[in-house]
């Protein structure tokens, strides 16, 4: 199984990125192959129309970009929140994705907030970012709060660092689940990308 993970802060070195090297080595330790893209540390840019053109230099740039990114099983989106919004990165990165990239896979929504915030951006992509995508997020999702003060060291550092280790665990366990049961949704010939490529 494979599990790619974005983290869509655009600082280099964020804490949502510190959050999803963490969830990284708990799917290593599982024996699950993981694809880690930094949208901080390794920007796209701007999304523009002339992704839609076959040869076009953006498109090229793209492919290479995302190696790795459709042949996962799953996906986890970790956004910091901006303003009450999510993260422009984020929502740059799902602009770029056809309907066949991530189609009918598992998605994992985890928010990181400095503080008590981080509760709009999973409100904001639950709502806009599966049309096209046809992402399937679970129901369950993770707020990170106070994240400067939580996965930090090897073991917790206080109640709350212990709460949000558990309930991440729990959660990466539910979305491997999923990841096995969409694997038979795909696998069953009923889905048509190419005659409904977009969304309603």
């Amino acid at each position: 199984m494979k599990i790619c993970l974005i983290a869509g802060s655009h600082r280099k070195n964020s804490q949502s990125l510190k959050v999803g090297k963490f969830l990284a080595e708990i799917l290593k330790s599982k024996g699950i192959e993981v694809t880690l893209f930094d949208l901080g540390g390794n920007p796209l840019p701007l999304w523009e129309p002339s992704m839609w053109e076959k040869d076009s230099e953006i498109k090229k740039f793209w492919l290479e970009y995302s190696v790795g990114l459709g042949s996962a099983d799953a996906y986890v989106f970790l956004s910091p929140e901006y303003a009450g919004m999510a993260s422009p990165a984020l929502k740059n990165f799902f602009l770029y994705l056809s309907g066949s990239d991530i189609s009918h896979k598992p998605g994992l929504i985890i928010t990181v907030s400095s503080g008590m915030g981080g509760s709009y951006p999973n409100a904001e992509l639950r709502m806009s970012s599966y049309k096209n995508t046809r992402i399937v997020y679970l129901p369950d999702h993770v707020i990170v709060r106070h994240v400067e003060s939580v996965l930090n060291a090897e073991n917790p550092e206080n109640k709350d660092d212990e709460y949000i280790r558990s309930r991440l665990i729990y959660t990466l366990n539910v979305l491997i689940e999923y990841a096995k049961a969409f694997a038979t949704v795909r696998q069953s010939g009923v889905i048509d990308i190419k005659t409904y490529p977009f969304g309603l």
